[in-house]
């Protein structure tokens, strides 16, 4: 992956999982839903000047942490600036009672996390140093995920604890010279998805996703129209006693303990749903090439991890199963998850994540600063109150216990329905492990947790009328001004010509990006602000055209109530 000759701050070309973001950023504007904050504290004699200049040497370091997105003709590019455009904030409480200074530290540290980035405002790190006492500091970072994932954390800090030793003794901050910058791995990503190999990662994905029906809880409430991203967690905990069986029963069927963990979860979720083809999503770290793993940047993918439990299985067949399918998905894992999702283009929903609505993972122990002269570290826990799908399973092996929590939208389901389920997970591992053999079906459901009926099989009930045939329906051109502006629009943008005012931008092949470029366009024309969300609740030419007329009569002040995004189905970008 050779880093091509590129001029400084020039524009370049964003990665498949920054566009997607970049995108979400222009679809929900203002919001932190994709902050990723990492926060310490530091105990001992904090030498402030060598902190400053080795975070200042991380970001000078890693173009990425210091650029910003442009909006363009041809789509988001990204500008990196000046390092000096970093500066960190410190403040200092050395003078409030500890008590309460430790208290306004934290409401500091929340702020700054629900705090959202301008992503066309450089840099994409900030940085905050609290002294709560001459020698007790909070060291928090707040770092927008489209710059960073959960393996850049550790670089970052492992870069920053070189960078404080050398400066504290007064040495220059010498580190190797990285081989590539994350533009260039961008850049090298867009060249190879044409490529063979590509296309037959590509392939296998459709055959293996056709048909595709994302597992889904049964919720305390209705799914809204658009996703609020409002959540809360509940804890997990897997004794000691436990986790070594997990891992024995592992061991003698060749599966990870990430397998185990989650063949038992989906188990799981069969037994609530009612369903035995089960999704999930797992993140996978997406650095398959050597010269990015030194770097700091956005490269984590997404998998999607479908299981057949049907039959009535053991337990132990699921591993097998769960293993199986892992390992085809590794195979398969060059496959950006936003390219994945332009291609299966599944129905289109502003209140649901599209594939999947369950996200299991197995994490590392949080990244820390080591070797810091003079001072003891340890992790600040950050609270988290942002749910980015239905549930999402985070668990961390410790080396004895298992522990981790359960993300969940606040919107969906009430706490005790998901306290139930952290306790019915539990209960579920401790069966299943003592007894693999036995079929899944043995295991007895605890009383409270919320379980679905099993969808009813062809001609067991009373279905709906059959649909009965009707005359196609006959198109019609556009009726006025802003329907012709909308109809030339999407020809220019998506090459083809809509058949008339009720075409579909999504079935004429628009997408998430070509969307942003439409609003943009049809923006500047009518020398207007219009939200890209228009189009996911407007999908329609004519429709389109009424939504921008109301948003047209806003703005020049003859409807002040004019309400441009109606409540209703909405799109998934």
């Amino acid at each position: 992956m050779p880093g091509p000759d590129r001029r400084a701050h020039a524009p370049t070309l964003l990665s498949f999982a920054q566009q997607r973001l970049w995108f979400l950023d222009r679809l929900r504007p203002g919001r932190p839903d994709h902050n990723v904050p990492t926060a310490v504290r530091l105990r001992g004699r904090l030498d402030e000047g060598a902190l400053t200049r080795a975070l200042t040497e991380v970001v000078r370091r890693h173009e990425v942490l210091r650029g910003r997105i442009v909006d363009s003709e041809d789509g988001p590019r990204h500008v990196a600036e000046p390092v000096e455009t970093f500066v960190p904030t410190i403040t200092d409480l050395t003078h409030t009672p500890a008590e309460q200074a430790w208290q306004r530290a934290r409401e500091l540290a929340a702020a700054d996390l629900a705090t959202p980035f301008d992503l066309g405002t450089a840099p994409m790190l900030r940085a905050r140093l609290i002294r709560i006492a001459p020698d007790d500091h909070l060291l928090l970072l707040v770092i927008h995920h489209i710059a960073c994932d959960g393996w850049s954390l550790s670089v970052l800090w492992q870069e920053f604890s070189a960078g404080y030793g050398a400066a504290v003794d007064g040495r220059p901050i010498a580190l190797a010279d990285l081989p590539v910058q994350y533009a260039d791995f961008a850049d090298w990503q867009r060249s190879h998805q044409a490529g063979t190999a590509m296309l037959d990662q590509l392939a296998y994905w459709r055959e293996h996703l056709a048909d595709l029906s994302p597992s889904a809880l049964p919720t305390d409430r209705p799914r809204p129209a658009a996703w609020s991203g409002r959540g809360d967690q509940v804890e997990i905990e897997i004794p000691a006693e436990l986790a070594d069986r997990i891992r024995t029963l592992g061991r003698a069927h060749e599966v990870t303990p990430f397998m185990t963990l989650l063949a038992a979860f989906q188990v799981l979720l069969a037994r609530c749903t009612g369903q035995t083809d089960v999704t999930v999503g797992t993140p996978i770290s997406g650095r398959t090439r050597i010269e990015v793993e030194p770097l700091v940047g956005f490269f984590v993918n997404t998998l999607v991890l479908r299981t057949d439990l049907s039959g009535d299985p053991g337990f132990t067949d699921v591993l097998a199963r769960v293993r199986r399918g892992a390992v085809e998905a590794y195979a398969h894992q060059d496959v950006p998850f936003e390219r994945l999702v332009q291609e299966l283009r599944p129905e289109r929903d502003l209140g649901q994540h599209p594939l999947f609505t369950v996200m299991f993972q197995l994490e590392d122990p949080p990244a820390l600063p080591s070797g810091l002269p003079g001072l003891e570290v340890s992790d600040h826990q950050m609270p988290n109150d942002v749910a980015k799908f239905d549930i999402e399973v985070s668990m961390t092996d410790g080396g004895d216990r298992l522990t981790g929590v359960i993300r969940y939208a606040a919107d969906l389901f009430d706490r005790d329905t998901v306290r139930q389920l952290s306790e019915g997970f539990r209960s579920l591992l401790d069966e299943l492990v003592g007894s693999p053999e036995r079929p899944i079906s043995a295991w007895e459901t605890p009383p409270g947790l919320r379980v679905s009926r099993p969808a009813p099989t062809p001609g067991s009930e009373t279905g709906p009328e059959p649909a009965t045939e009707s005359e196609p329906a006959t198109e019609s051109g556009p009726a006025t001004e802003t329907e012709l502006l909308v109809l030339e629009t999407w020809a220019e943008v998506l090459g083809v010509t809509p058949d008339g005012v009720d075409s579909d931008f999504f079935e004429l092949g628009g997408h998430s990006l070509l969307a942003s470029k439409v609003m943009s366009r049809l923006g500047r024309a009518l020398d207007l602000e219009l939200p890209v969300a228009l189009l996911f609740y407007h999908p329609t030419v004519a429709e389109l055209a009424d939504g921008i007329d109301a948003a047209l009569l806003a703005d020049l002040g003859a409807a002040a109530e004019a309400e441009p995004l109606p409540a209703g189905k909405a799109r998934h970008p």
